[in-house]
């Protein structure tokens, strides 16, 4: 049997009855296939534990570029004006359309599921994009052509956007804080773009632009407009990657901002230095300078995201433009050739300064860590010089306690003798001739040693007492603080269960 029979009884298994059971037929492509159940996820809200992605309501903006008037924006559609213009035969070359993120929700889109869900069928845009809507995801591409002839270039990427958030208390649809907005309020912009040539047509003439561009900064956007209307907005037929150059650029900039902002407190730690008297100075200064360094760390990787989108535009440019040379070589492949070369200067430009973030990103990160080590010298330092000072106290009381023990080795011998010899048990004549000893001197030695005794023996019990109670307290402490065999045999399938959970 050949593989294309088998291929058909296997058409005829219980799988057809099973296929004929879903809602909508399954996808003829190969990304359709393989994305299609994770990118129904995003339609059902089922990433990050049912956060949700849309909104009860649709709020969007359009810019449009005609041959012959260029460009053209209308801001703030609804629900109503969104459908119209998804539903209309639009002669527009170029087309972008902006979905912004809400600022007490950047996570959230501001549009209905119906809404997206109709732009992304209208759009045809692939399962592949759809299924990274709710989560950070890495740049991507699919080249497809269609039965009429027309041949598709879908591409994506993402930046992660970062701006001061200390003033923020952002709290997500479960009302739970966010600890990593807590300093740095951050969302991700995410553009998705297609590339549509239709046969029989030549130049530019012949291609279609679409742009999706989710969650862009309300300050690139307005740029973006001011910058390509009327007709300025024809330079962008010139070039399809002229779109992502601008915003590639806008991105760049304020990851610049941000990196600024991160410098700000490390300046001023470091020169607060000679501010610092106490060691309590010292741990403070420590803990803000190990505080920016997680912070310093967490953002490093934007950069990666960064230069992976930078170095995929770069690549993306390139192709098109072989391609295009290829497919239809004119007389104007020259001035073709020029735009492309200024293009691919801009990426060029654009991965340089990506570099250079990394780099003032990797110095920060070393001058935290100097100040830490710093702090901890410093900190040594002061505790040296309070020990030298102890140390020199000490000397002083010891040598106080030197003079009085050299003068109770003097004194005491005569004390002793005078103390024993004054007592009624030692007596001499009236002139001084005769020493007489009383027999009963033994009655001194019979009280004196055993009462020193008794007062050694008490002395040795007190203490020895004192020594077990002390081992007890620590021995007891130890073991509230450490959990017992028993409790941790309970942990454990709680958190196996936990983490089985979670995967």
């Amino acid at each position: 049997m050949s593989l294309r029979s088998r291929s058909s009884s296997n058409d005829q298994s219980p799988k057809r009855t099973a296929q004929s059971r879903m809602s909508a037929p399954l996808p003829t492509t190969l990304s359709g296939l393989l994305y299609h159940d994770t990118a129904e996820k995003a339609y059902l809200n089922d990433y990050a534990g049912g956060t949700s992605h849309f909104s009860k309501s649709s709020v969007a903006d359009v810019f449009e570029v005609h041959e012959g008037m260029g460009g053209a924006f209308h801001e703030r559609l609804g629900d109503k004006e969104i459908d119209d213009w998804l539903k209309s035969d639009t002669k527009a070359p170029l087309r972008v359309l902006f979905i912004d993120a809400l600022p007490e929700q950047p996570d959230m889109l501001p549009v209905t599921e119906s809404i997206f869900r109709q732009a992304v069928e209208s759009f045809d845009i692939t399962p592949r994009f759809i299924d990274n809507l709710g989560r950070q995801h890495m740049p991507g591409r699919e080249i497809r052509r269609r039965s009429d002839g027309s041949s598709r270039h879908e591409m994506w990427y993402t930046a992660v956007m970062r701006r001061d958030g200390s003033s923020l208390k952002y709290k997500n649809v479960n009302h739970i804080v966010e600890l990593t907005r807590q300093y740095a309020y951050w969302q991700r912009l995410c553009v998705w773009a297609d590339y549509c040539q239709r046969p029989g047509e030549a130049g530019q003439g012949g291609a279609s632009i679409t742009y999706l561009i989710l969650r862009c900064p309300h300050d690139i956007k307005q740029a973006f407009t001011h910058t390509f209307l009327a007709e300025p907005g024809l330079k962008l037929l010139e070039h399809p990657m002229s779109v992502h150059a601008f915003v590639m650029d806008k991105i760049v900039l304020a990851t610049w901002d941000f990196l600024s902002h991160m410098s700000g407190p490390l300046y001023n730690l470091e020169n607060k230095a000679s501010e610092l008297q106490t060691p309590n100075d010292y741990a403070e200064r420590s803990r803000a300078f190990l505080a920016l360094s997680r912070q310093i760390y967490q953002v490093s990787t934007d950069y990666d995201i960064l230069q992976a989108s930078a170095e995929h535009l770069k690549s993306q440019s390139q192709w098109l433009s072989d391609r295009n040379l290829k497919r239809s070589p004119t007389d104007d492949d020259l001035e073709y050739q020029d735009i492309h070369g200024a293009m691919d200067d801009i990426f060029s430009q654009m991965l340089s300064e990506v570099s250079l973030l990394r780099t003032y990103s990797n110095l920060y990160l070393e001058r935290s860590k100097i100040g830490i080590d710093e702090c901890y010298a410093m900190t040594n330092q002061r505790d040296s010089e309070l020990n030298i000072g102890i140390a020199q106290a000490s000397n002083q009381d010891n040598a106080s306690l030197r003079i009085i023990q050299v003068l109770s080795t003097i004194f005491l011998p005569g004390s002793f003798v005078s103390g024993l010899f004054g007592m009624g048990f030692f007596s001499t004549s009236d002139d001084g001739s005769v020493f007489v000893v009383n027999s009963r001197w033994w009655i001194y030695l019979a009280v004196a040693v055993p009462l020193t005794t008794v007062v050694f023996i008490v002395m040795v019990y007190y203490q020895w007492r004192d020594g077990n109670k002390s081992e007890q307290e620590w021995s007891r402490r130890i073991s509230q603080a450490a959990p017992s065999d028993a409790h941790l045999e309970e942990a454990a399938p709680s958190r196996n269960a936990s983490g089985r959970k979670r995967r």
